[in-house]
């Protein structure tokens, strides 16, 4: 189906459908540019939060146990800096896998330390795995009474799955990701004690820690930028070549410079 329409010396012709597939792709590309920069500034305020709870003194578990446990109470708490006499017992611990170090395939150890609140699920950092996957490694976690230091971990959002995992039914366990606010229940009624909701990721400096590595934000903010920058470039782009095809702008814009 084409059109013809006429704007004093500029005219416009061309096939509907074809148009419309323009326009609803140069949607498509402003909504990932906005997707992108809204992105940027959900980084920027990560990294934000990051740098003012580190200005913040660091407190013991007990002290930021959130009752009842809630969203709010998360964001309250993600980040927040923590330490505490810590103990372990050689079994209580999970296995987080599929976790790559440096292109190596290996484990987060999530080890459930002992505290006056009583559980800190505690990530300890990543161990390797063996590359068969035909046995688990088996971590050999601090002894006697020792200081953990660490931060907080709320995760952004609940991970997407097929189907819900079950919680571990025994310790130590080998799970493939963890939805403390589900398994809290089942923890306890293991352990016997009271599980804090959120994991502690140990400062990498720790004389107990693993290889401990943990990324503010996966990108930064000025990536998320780059990338709206180039949705916008193409939608732009998108544009000059539609009004170049759909329009004589080009023979009205040489005309006009021979005139001059």
């Amino acid at each position: 189906m084409q059109f013809n329409r006429s704007l004093g010396p500029l005219r416009i012709s061309g096939d509907v459908r074809a148009v419309l597939a323009g326009l609803i792709l140069f949607a498509l590309l402003m909504n990932l540019g906005l997707w992108q920069l809204g992105r940027a500034g959900e980084k920027s305020a990560l990294e934000s939060r990051w740098e003012a709870r580190a200005a913040m003194p660091a407190v013991t578990p007990e002290a930021l146990m959130p009752d009842p446990l809630s969203n709010e109470a998360g964001a309250a708490l993600a980040d927040r800096q923590v330490r505490w006499q810590a103990s372990f017992t050689a079994s209580d611990y999970l296995l987080l896998d599929n976790r790559l170090h440096r292109g190596r395939a290996g484990y987060h150890v999530i080890a459930l330390a002992g505290s006056d609140a009583g559980l800190i699920p505690v990530n300890l950092g990543w161990l390797a795995g063996d590359p068969s996957r035909r046995t688990t490694p088996t971590p050999t976690l601090p002894e006697g009474r020792v200081v953990i230091e660490g931060r907080i971990y709320v995760p952004s959002g609940t991970p997407l799955m097929m189907q819900k995992p079950e919680p571990p039914a025994a310790l130590p366990a080998t799970v493939q990701t963890l939805y403390w606010d589900n398994w809290q229940g089942s923890l306890a009624a293991l352990s016997g004690r009271t599980v804090f909701p959120f994991e502690v990721r140990i400062q990498p400096d720790s004389p107990h820690a693993l290889v401990a590595e943990w990324a503010v934000v996966n990108q930064s903010p000025s990536k998320h930028i780059g990338y709206a920058v180039q949705w916008f470039a193409m939608a732009a782009v998108l544009v000059i070549i539609g009004l170049l095809r759909l329009t004589n702008l080009r023979s009205l814009l040489s005309g006009n410079r021979i005139h001059d």
